[in-house]
């Protein structure tokens, strides 16, 4: 599957849930060589604050479990930190595993605790 596709795809999980439906968008991105128009490049989705955050999570660990082959999905936060996860990762996991790696990725695409060190 070409990833634009897989883009696609990952667009209709993420808005088939009601809480994320409005701020999911496909970004354009340049052509590619001997092509005409643009291909898509990334998902924009706009989180805000509260449980959004866990809704996006568990979607994306959900959708990334079912794909066949490796697949990467890279996030990149608003202050430009990233956030990466991956098929390997997740395929083999119980579902306990599961529930905790998409909480463990909420937070870390969360807003930074007030009073918390690092980043």
């Amino acid at each position: 599957m070409h990833s634009s596709d897989e883009l696609r795809s990952l667009r209709e999980w993420l808005i088939a849930d009601e809480s994320l439906r409005g701020r999911v968008r496909l970004v354009a991105g340049a052509p590619e060589n001997g092509t005409l128009g643009t291909g898509m490049e990334a998902l924009a989705v706009a989180l805000g604050n509260g449980g959004a955050f866990t809704v996006f999570a568990t979607v994306a660990v959900t959708w990334l479990r079912r794909r066949a082959g490796r697949m990467e999905v890279k996030i990149i936060r608003a202050d430009g930190s990233t956030v990466e996860i991956s098929s390997d990762l997740v395929r083999p996991q119980t579902a306990q595993e599961l529930r905790e790696t998409a909480e463990r990725l909420a937070r870390d695409l969360g807003p930074a605790q007030e009073g918390a060190e690092g980043a």
